[in-house]
């Protein structure tokens, strides 16, 4: 599957994504890593217009003065979301992707049909834990099968350089309370997909979104850690399909 890289001015600065596929629109709101075409993503698109905007400063664009908390971060989905897809989406997030769609759903829930939440982050109550570690070791917390990870594209400074922004946005937080408090703004219908071997978010997060988003069910994944549409990507896209339609 082809995905085009494209460019989109949105009145408050420029916006990058990739879009393939065709069908009924999703949006997907990437990692701290950056973007990244899984073949899950891939299989998705065979039934789905896929839309992957890139956050500010990620994968070699440009940073936008306006755009500089994880509020800000939703409000430009917000008007990417009117002004490209022209409509209210479904939105898929994943980690720090998923942080950014929580606040998108709750400041404009009349932009997200359905929501997706695959292990997110900014909701970790641990905040005295250390998460990534040495490179191995981070590894071994995001994957439990890191065989089945495609080649990587990015440079790792490159990847240093998303995670660094990525911190920049969250103001190196764990738990957003103010998230939090905002969650029950959040009428879509939610599905929150955590694998038990993840040890990047804990699982308490997915506990807290189910507590106080109204309409949210929790589905728990057997061998998969952080990143479930790599470590199960059939399973991944057959919960998809089954929530979306």
């Amino acid at each position: 599957m082809k995905f085009q890289r494209k460019r989109v001015d949105l009145g408050h600065g420029a916006a990058e994504y990739l879009e393939g596929g065709a069908g009924p629109r999703l949006l997907f709101l990437h990692g701290a890593s950056g973007v990244r075409i899984t073949s899950a993503v891939e299989a998705l698109a065979r039934a789905r217009r896929i839309y992957l905007p890139i956050a500010p400063g990620f994968d070699g664009t440009e940073d936008l003065d306006r755009v500089v908390g994880m509020a800000d971060l939703a409000n430009h989905i917000a008007t990417f979301i009117a002004s490209t897809i022209r409509g209210p989406a479904d939105v898929a997030g994943h980690s720090f992707g998923g942080w950014i769609a929580c606040w998108l759903a709750a400041q404009r829930p009349d932009l997200v049909c359905r929501l997706i939440l695959q292990c997110p982050a900014g909701l970790n109550p641990r905040t005295d834990e250390a998460l990534e570690g040495d490179p191995a070791t981070f590894l071994s917390r995001a994957f439990a099968h890191p065989e089945k990870r495609r080649p990587e594209t990015k440079t790792p400074e490159m990847i240093a350089a998303n995670r660094a922004r990525a911190a920049r946005y969250s103001g190196a937080v764990r738990y957003d309370a103010s998230l939090v408090s905002r969650l029950d703004a959040i009428t879509c219908p939610t599905l929150i997909l955590y694998g038990r071997k993840d040890g990047v978010v804990p699982p308490e997060t997915p506990l807290i979104l189910e507590k106080h988003i109204p309409r949210a069910k929790i589905v728990y994944i057997d061998d998969a850690a952080h990143n479930i549409e790599v470590d199960q990507p059939e399973i991944y896209v057959d919960l998809l399909y089954q929530f979306l339609d």
